[in-house]
């Protein structure tokens, strides 16, 4: 578990922190609009996933796990870009509620990976 664990955090670290994500990506999650862009980058890490999942686990685990990080990945940005429109002052990286919300995210992220990793190793 431990294992498909650091896989899995380095696919999400990938998907979200390097070329992967793209301007027209990072656009839309920082306003939670369009939806395409949000939903291809949730799409990026849903791809990243299965492949991860499907070496280590085989294919069905990971269909389900592509089948579970697309649809929160991309619900878990809109959210924490449409707080952003909702409350503008957390655009701001001087204000501490910007990197709480930050940190909010990571965390929701974090939570989603470990349900998976618990899914696919059973």
């Amino acid at each position: 578990m431990i294992a498909t664990l650091l896989v899995l955090n380095l696919c999400h670290w990938a998907a979200d922190f390097t070329h992967l994500s793209t301007a027209w990506m990072l656009n839309a999650k920082r306003f939670g609009k369009p939806l395409l862009p949000i939903l291809i980058h949730a799409g990026v890490h849903a791809l990243l996933f299965f492949v991860a999942v499907f070496f280590l686990h085989g294919f069905d685990k990971a269909l389900l796990a592509a089948a579970i990080q697309l649809p929160t990945h991309f619900a878990i940005d809109l959210l924490k870009g449409r707080m952003s429109v909702w409350f503008p002052e957390l655009q701001s990286i001087e204000n501490k509620f910007h990197w709480m919300v930050f940190g909010a995210d990571q965390m929701l992220h974090q939570c989603v990976i470990i349900l998976i990793a618990a899914l696919v190793c059973t």
